[in-house]
């Protein structure tokens, strides 16, 4: 007797033929199970019988189109033309070339989202319904998955659909997704290490607790976690492994990096006490990424003003006042301390007009930044320009004359000479007199001081300053919860 199997061809590939796959098509056709059933035993008589062992998938479809129409009639038999056949490839063209579509593969990668085998293999069913109900038989993966993000979206709802786009832009990894927002980024363990050294968490117990929390949350199903997800398990581990205080304080620090209001932090001080540095220093604990200094407010607006009509714009801070001399008076080589405070306090006043802009346009755009220089005098700037903002200043000295002597040797050897030493030290006496206006003005009106300190004493101080400051701004039901940190 001659053997009855049948072998489908496409493309080179050969399957056995399948009664369950004609089944599918008819039912996709909107066919029911029973009739679907009986097209697909006349579909196998019928290439018996001519003797069609084997077959392309034309050849297939033909057939079964055809047993349909004189069981099922020509609608069904028209919709069953026009679709693609469960038997039939669909390609998909992406970078790496051309792939059949495969329920199979889908439905794994789906799993990666964390849905359920069940789930995910009937999500991946529907997709490829989709594409035969219309006939598809070429696709750009791109195309695809648009197709995969709606249907997960349609089903599941906004947040699994960010997690598969994640997923597929970034494989393997966990994604983070901000509140509000709708642009996962890859969870990075530098980062949080980074608030976690802000928090005052000493750098091996950061990485430690940045170690622990990645593993931890690499361990759930969910690979796209919110960012308000990955700071409470590192609270809770940070009360596990380090204590409730240290867990307090960087709960307030989740506060302070994402404010009610934008913060304008405010470094005044002379030259050479390290502004520079500790705005750097700030800005990096506090994820902040706009540092503005007043030289370089001044800079700006030296190019648009001529000296010739604003002289004191185009001296420094120090020696301002010699712009301010009458021709005929002698020039002397230091001045009064009138004459010296005249000068900066012009200067101030001319460049407080750029800083104000500056700020309010980050105000505008609802972003915090760090402004240092030794134009930002206690009491000299406009109260109009920050208004939204949380306005922390706070005054950078050096009380010992001999170290801020070597603050500008250590400048010197650091940038080359190009702020050269000897103009500053030339003038120190000047820039001396001018730190101790700056510190009677800062008590005068309540600024507080950093004396003296190394840059991670005077960074440490200051983040307790802008810690207070921001907690003062919190509504008052939120405030209480910080009243022992």
């Amino acid at each position: 007797m001659a053997p009855r199997e049948i072998y489908v061809n496409q493309g080179g590939h050969r399957w056995p033929f399948s009664k369950g796959l004609v089944v599918e098509s008819v039912v996709t056709a909107g066919g029911t199970p029973e009739a679907a059933a009986a097209v697909a035993r006349a579909v196998e008589q019928h290439l018996l019988d001519v003797n069609l062992r084997d077959v392309t998938t034309r050849q297939l479809k033909e057939a079964m189109v055809s047993q349909a129409g004189a069981l099922l009639g020509d609608a069904l038999s028209d919709r069953l033309r026009a679709q693609t056949a469960a038997f039939e490839d669909i390609i998909v063209e992406g970078e790496a070339g051309t792939l059949p579509f495969s329920r199979g593969i889908l439905a794994r990668s789906l799993e990666d989202t964390g849905l359920a085998p069940r789930e995910a293999y009937s999500v991946a069913s529907r997709i490829d319904q989709h594409l035969r109900e219309r006939g598809i038989t070429h696709f750009a993966a791109s195309d695809i998955d648009d197709l995969i993000e709606r249907a997960l979206s349609e089903r599941y709802g906004e947040h699994l659909r960010l997690t598969y786009r994640f997923l597929r832009q970034n494989r393997g990894r966990l994604g983070v997704l901000e509140t509000g927002g709708s642009t996962p980024v890859p969870f990075s363990k530098g980062i949080l290490t980074q608030s976690l050294l802000a928090a005052g968490v000493a750098p091996d117990y950061a990485r430690k607790v940045a170690r622990a929390a990645q593993a931890r949350l690499r361990g759930t199903e969910d690979r796209l976690v919110t960012r308000a997800h990955v700071s409470d398990v590192t609270e809770e581990l940070l009360r596990q492994e380090i204590g409730p205080q240290v867990a307090d304080r960087y709960r307030l620090l989740r506060v302070v990096r994402r404010p009610p209001k934008p913060l304008a932090i405010l470094l005044g001080g002379v030259s050479g006490t390290g502004k520079s540095f500790l705005a750097a220093e700030l800005a990096y604990r506090l994820g902040i990424t706009r540092i503005i200094s007043t030289d370089s407010v001044r800079e700006v607006m030296r190019a648009m003003v001529s000296p010739a009509l604003v002289p004191t714009l185009h001296m420094s801070s120090f020696d301002a006042w010699e712009a301010l001399l009458d021709p005929a008076e002698p020039h002397p080589a230091h001045p009064s301390k009138a004459q010296l405070l005249a000068g900066f306090r012009e200067q101030a006043q001319q460049v407080s007009v750029g800083v104000g802009a500056v700020v309010r346009r980050s105000l505008e755009e609802n972003a915090s930044l760090v402004l240092e220089g030794v134009h930002l005098a206690p009491g000299y700037l406009r109260a109009s320009d920050f208004e939204g903002a949380i306005v922390i200043p706070m005054l950078v000295t050096v009380p010992d004359e001999a170290e801020h002597r070597r603050h500008f040797q250590a400048r010197d050897r650091e940038t080359t000479q190009t702020r050269p030493m000897s103009r500053y030290l030339r003038y120190f006496r000047e820039i001396r007199q001018m730190q101790t206006y700056l510190t009677d003005l800062a008590g005068h009106v309540g600024v507080p001081t950093l004396n003296g300190l190394s840059l991670d004493e005077a960074a440490d101080q200051a983040m307790e300053v802008i810690m207070s400051r921001v907690v003062t701004a919190l509504p008052p039901e939120q405030r209480a919860a910080f009243t022992n940190v």
